[in-house]
């Protein structure tokens, strides 16, 4: 009996370790979605197009939303992402961001009201596991009180901040020197999340 897959025109998937088959699945979510849009792509599409199996979708990336979010987050590639230990962290990497080009896809998917629920929650754990959750396991580890509802606040604040700045909501938050700012947010989150204890 002949293989398929040795058919003319026939796609087998290639074998790949896991890094390459992730990074595979990114780079074909990446086209695929900026042609034909996040409900209109389906996973078997995604898989055919990064030659790997596309039940691996769920394995690295928890589910198509899910892998939208990495698809367009700046750094929803990365292995090893960026670990926030201050509010101050997060400020001075969203302000710089959004300075240079206004709120970005993640923000924005918790933000618009047309975004389909399953991205919204995506982009939503997105931010938790980002910026939330290394905040609250530090302060736990130094023993600090209620380190989840801080560690939401001061996220929460940092964010409210930098979107005022970025949209123009208020006068002197877009004027101001971003460091400035940054180093004011810090002096003023330090009641609520307070530097680690040694």
């Amino acid at each position: 009996m002949t293989d398929p897959a040795s058919q003319p025109g026939a796609h087998a998937p290639r074998p790949r370790n896991a890094a390459a088959s992730r990074q595979a699945l990114l780079d074909a979510a990446q086209g695929l979605f900026s042609q034909k849009g996040f409900e209109a792509t389906t996973v078997r599409e995604i898989g055919e197009a990064a030659s790997v199996d596309p039940a691996l979708i769920a394995r690295y990336f928890g589910s198509k939303a899910e892998l939208y979010i990495a698809a367009v987050a700046v750094e929803g590639a990365s292995e090893r992402p960026q670990r926030y230990e201050r509010p101050a962290q997060i400020a001075e990497v969203m302000m710089a961001r959004m300075d240079a080009g206004g709120p970005g896809p993640i923000l924005q998917a918790v933000l618009r009201s047309d975004t389909t629920k399953e991205i919204r929650d995506a982009a939503k754990a997105h931010l938790v596991r980002r910026m939330v959750q290394p905040l609250e396991e530090d302060m736990d580890t130094a023993g600090v009180d209620r380190a989840r509802l801080r560690a939401e606040t001061a996220v929460a604040a940092v964010l409210g901040v930098a979107l005022g700045r970025s949209l123009g909501w208020f006068s002197e938050l877009g004027g101001v020197d971003r460091h400035e700012l940054v180093a004011l947010l810090d002096e003023s989150l330090d009641a609520l999340v307070p530097p680690a204890l040694d």
